[in-house]
Formats: structure tokens, sequence, C-alpha cells
């Protein structure tokens, strides 16, 4: 095994999109720290399949992000796990939905630690830790197509990933004479059935994606892993919206009335 291999650090990575992510990091060469929040086993499943299939190195680390000293925790564990950090991906996050009227301030809270405190915590340290030891890396976070596709149930977990989006884009500048690109992933309807959502059934939520599935965790990991490579060495900044084309529009009808094949034209509604 190459001790030489980048490293990335994954939060929430034990499940759903996270897990997708870590899977594809590892199968890029990347040895693993991989951050959770309960659930060891689950985080020990995923790291079995790095370890085994991959063949890289993967340490699990049990963290309460919602706290302030822990993103801070996490990070001198990765170093002292393996010596460096090449990638962030601050991925973890909780779901939450829920009428502005019947939200609770406890739980606005919890969500704006997680989601978007944590990650600023974790980017500053990163940051530090790279600007320390001339590591030319990357830091991505996972935002969301609600950032720009807002419901009425979503003004505080949407606002605050629309947050993320707009805090990665100063990062960016900030980091860039460091040689440290900063870029944001907006995953649209991934079939993971999150922590509150186990029985979610997705069959109708295929209809309005015009490529005809939802998305998988390893979708998002395959986009992250290209915005932490050299291909995309000039870029920074950006979000990549990786949602099926959902926020394009719906195509609608037969797939003879979908696309002329005479005429090249096609009938489209928004959502």
């Amino acid at each position: 095994m190459d001790k030489k291999n980048p490293v990335a650090l994954i939060t929430g990575a034990n499940r759903g999109v996270g897990r997708g992510i870590a899977i594809v990091f590892a199968e890029k060469g990347y040895d693993i720290f991989l951050a959770h929040c309960g659930e060891q086993d689950k985080a020990d499943e995923v790291a079995e399949i790095i370890r085994k299939k991959y063949d890289k190195r993967c340490i699990t680390c049990d963290c309460d992000l919602s706290k302030i000293e822990e993103a801070e925790r996490i990070v001198k564990e990765a170093e002292a796990a393996f010596g460096k950090i090449d990638v962030l991906m601050s991925n973890a996050g909780v779901g939450y939905e829920r009428y502005i009227g019947y939200a609770k301030v406890e739980e606005i809270d919890h969500v704006y630690q997680v989601n978007y405190r944590a990650g600023i915590l974790l980017a500053k340290f990163i940051a530090e830790h790279m600007i320390k030891y001339g590591i030319h890396g990357n830091i991505i976070f996972t935002a969301s197509v609600k950032s720009i596709q807002p419901t009425a149930i979503d003004c505080i977990y949407g606002g605050l990933k629309a947050g993320l989006k707009r805090s990665a884009q100063s990062l960016a500048l900030e980091l860039a004479p460091y040689g440290i690109r900063v870029n944001t992933v907006s995953p649209g309807c991934i079939a993971i059935n999150p922590v509150g959502y186990e029985d979610r059934d997705y069959s109708e939520a295929k209809k309005v994606i015009p490529v005809g599935r939802t998305g998988i965790g390893e979708d998002i990991g395959y986009a992250a892993a290209f915005l932490a490579s050299k291909e995309a060495s000039f870029i920074t900044g950006i979000d990549i919206l990786v949602d099926g084309g959902s926020v394009c529009g719906v195509c609608k009808g037969s797939e003879e009335e979908a696309f002329d094949g005479i005429h090249g034209r096609g009938t489209y509604i928004l959502p």
C-alpha cells in the first residue's frame, strides 16, 4: 500500500451522499479520513470497502459537528493520522423541512451549526494546514439544488446552502494565492433515504427528472473528484449542479413529441 497517496477528509461519509463520495475518492487513489456522527457500524462498513476493494487506508472518526470544537479536533486527528490533508470534502449535513411558523429556534440553530458553521470552521482549519505545509489543495462543499430552487418549507435549509455557496466564492478569492481551490457541488434528488426519510418513495420524483432516474451518492463523488483533480486546476469559485437536468425543465410528451429529428425542436415546461 502506497502511503504517499493523496488524502481526503470527508465528513458525513458513513451513509448516503458522503458514502458515495468516499468510495469514489478511494477509487481515484485517495486515502480517506472518514468523519461521521454515530452509526459506527455504517462507518466501518464503508471503511472496509475502501480497504479491501481499493487497497487504500481509511480511518474513521466519530464526531458531532454541531459542537464548535469538533471541527478543529478532526482536522488535527486527520493530520496526525496521515501527515497531510489534500482535500476537504465538507459534506455532513442535516435535512430540515419546516414552514417557518412551525420551526423551533433550537432546530434552526442545529441546522445552522451543522450545515453552515461546521463547514466554514473546517475550511478555516484545513486552509491553515494547507498554507502551513504548502499544499495546493482543494476545499469542496456539498451544497444543494434547493439553494436556487426554493420551496415553501426550506427557508432554513435552502437559505443556508445558498449562503454556503456564496461563502465558498469568497474563500476561493482569499485562498487562490496559496494554490488552494474552493468549489461546491449541488445535488438534486439523490435516492439515499436519509435519516427521517427512510420510507421516502422516489418513483414520482423520477418522472420530473429529464435523465429519467434519481441520483446516487457516487454521482456527487465523481463531480467532486473532478473538481479536486488536475484537470480542474483552472476552476475555482464555482458550483456544479448534479441534478439530472431537473432545474433545466421537464420534458413532456412522448419521445417523438419531445424531439423532432427533422426540425430539432423540443417541448419543455418549467417545473
